[in-house]
């Protein structure tokens, strides 16, 4: 006989991280999986507590992990003026109103406005609702900050102002600031907000963990800890939720690299990550990799290519964050420090100067940590090929692999189309994780393994799937050469992003932590195109039911 488990998963089918198996139920006792196979096996462990969960015919898979979110300042967002749900200009001005409404806070900010609603958002529009109080809203993206006349009068922002190095002020047909910065432009009014206190920072990664709980991630790693473009740093909140024991998911964070740091600096640097690394250690919190932001991003025109803008004929091609030899020192020395790199890189001069830099660590430091290259906007095929020999994990944002007419505007639809080449990085023999940047686009898994499996974006929230004609499909960003395998993909947003960020395998087998994910049917039985259209009907949580419909 035996011994009765805590829960019983049946009626499904398993997928164990990286393959679709015969098993359709599973057991869990004590926080552990304690038996995966047919139903009537695993029913052979039901007790007179224990729950049963009807799967329903979903899919039973690990939890997912999100290997690059800001999960912190997400649920920060999601409790200011958020903006994603809009889907118009009207529904954008109509959220900042209602938020304007509510709060009686000395400064607005929020954000998640999208550049295709707003491809030059001006001062105007946020004077028109709220005269007298300042207004930041980042963009989508968190590369922008839109902001209305009072913003930029107390930050002292006007015609005068040098443009700064990485950044821009744009300026109006008067030479005037319009209220559309970016990069390192926003900083100049970022610098000045009352950044988000240790409470409101606390209660946001608490929202953000129940919001990430009802769309199946078990866990994640938060891509920033540090101040970053005039927020606090989110490592007290984190170490606090740790302490409590509110904090139920398994997460690991990346120590901030600000843009900036010179060659010589880079020793104080490793040092205090050292340091760093150690007290967060000793509080519960992993915090062995390194966060370096190598170049912006296409729509800002700051991402760092090997040829110019298609708009710019005096042949502006971007720029670095970090010159080279920076890059390379600090890859090195916190390599041999044993940190993991974790690299923000979106232009193809940008990819292949990082890969340079870890391809000389690993000359000089031997096999190290497992680095990982994240978003992938731009690489060139020589160099997707780098990825497995120097044993770099790709660190894929699903959502992005699908055409964007705003993007071609600025490098071209042939570079468009090279755009995140996952399939050829993983024919060359790269492990491959997935993660959301959320707030930056959506964290719900299941669009982007839409994405990375269709190469076209899943239709608006609340519209249907749309009803394909056989042999029929929307454009598409090079599906048919970069194109991944459902098993692919969700191997991927599972066990490949647990083993990169968690140190763990993510697999649904006897003895493992019991982080598991109920879809609401399975992916493998439905077409490729009806791949958005799954949600998540149950998480759990080391053992625990911590959503349910």
């Amino acid at each position: 006989m035996s011994e009765p488990a805590d829960l019983l998963i049946v009626n499904g089918r398993v997928f164990d991280g990286r393959v679709r198996t015969p098993s359709t139920a599973v057991a869990v006792t004590a926080g552990r999986i304690a038996r995966v196979g047919s139903d009537a096996r695993v029913l052979e462990m039901r007790g007179e507590g224990t729950r049963v969960i009807d799967a329903a015919g979903g899919v039973i898979h690990p939890g997912f992990v999100d290997a690059h979110t800001h999960a912190a300042f997400a649920g920060v967002e999601r409790l200011s003026i958020d903006l994603t749900p809009a889907s118009s200009v009207e529904e954008t001005l109509e959220l900042i109103r209602a938020g304007a409404e509510r709060s009686d806070a000395e400064w607005l900010t929020g954000g998640g406005w999208s550049h295709e609603l707003f491809p030059m958002p001006t001062r105007q529009q946020l004077d028109a609702i709220v005269p007298d109080r300042p207004v930041a809203l980042s963009d989508a993206g968190h590369h922008t900050l839109w902001v209305n006349s009072k913003a930029l009068e107390l930050a002292g922002v006007d015609r005068n102002t040098p443009q700064p190095h990485n950044g821009r002020i744009h300026l109006d047909e008067h030479g005037d600031p319009s209220g559309y910065l970016n990069e390192t432009a926003a900083e100049l009014v970022g610098r000045i907000i009352p950044p988000a206190t240790e409470d409101e920072i606390y209660a946001g990664l608490l929202n953000a963990q129940e919001y990430l709980w009802s769309i199946g991630v078990t866990g994640w790693h938060e891509a920033i800890l540090g101040e970053y473009n005039g927020k606090a740093d989110c490592t007290p909140a984190y170490l606090r939720a740790i302490g409590e024991g509110t904090l139920k998911s398994e997460t690991s964070g990346a120590l901030w690299i600000a843009p900036g740091l010179r060659e010589q600096d880079v020793p104080a640097l490793v040092d205090r990550f050292i340091a760093l690394r150690e007290r967060n250690a000793a509080a519960g919190m992993v915090t062995t990799t390194a966060k370096a932001m190598i170049d912006g991003v296409p729509h800002g025109e700051t991402a760092a290519l090997l040829e110019p803008y298609c708009n710019h004929g005096d042949g502006f091609a971007g720029e670095l964050h970090f010159d080279e030899p920076t890059i390379r020192e600090f890859v090195a020395a916190l390599d041999a420090a044993g940190f993991a790199l974790h690299v923000h890189v979106m232009g193809d001069r940008g990819i292949r100067v990082a890969l340079d830099a870890i391809e000389a660590a690993r000359s000089a430091n031997g096999s190290g940590p497992r680095h990982h290259i994240a978003h992938l906007s731009m690489v060139q095929h020589e160099d997707a090929r780098r990825f497995g020999p120097l044993g770099i994990t790709a660190n894929i944002q699903g959502l992005w692999a699908a055409p964007d007419p705003f993007v071609i505007d600025q490098i071209g639809e042939e570079r468009m189309l090279r755009g995140y080449p996952f399939r050829t990085i993983a024919e060359g023999g790269a492990d491959l994780a997935m993660g959301s940047d959320w707030p930056v686009s959506p964290a719900d898994p299941w669009l982007a393994i839409h994405v990375v499996v269709n190469r076209w974006a899943p239709p608006p929230p609340g519209a249907p799937v749309p009803s394909l004609p056989d042999g029929a499909e929307p454009p598409n960003l090079d599906a048919e050469h970069q194109a991944l395998t459902l098993e692919q993909a969700l191997g991927a947003y599972t066990s490949g992003s647990s083993g990169l960020v968690l140190g763990r395998s993510g697999r649904v087998r006897v003895g493992e932590r019991a982080d598991l994910a109920v879809a609401t049917g399975d992916p493998f039985e439905l077409p490729a195109h009806e791949i958005a259209s799954l949600k998540t009907a149950v998480t759990v949580v080391g053992g625990a039911v911590v959503h349910a419909n």
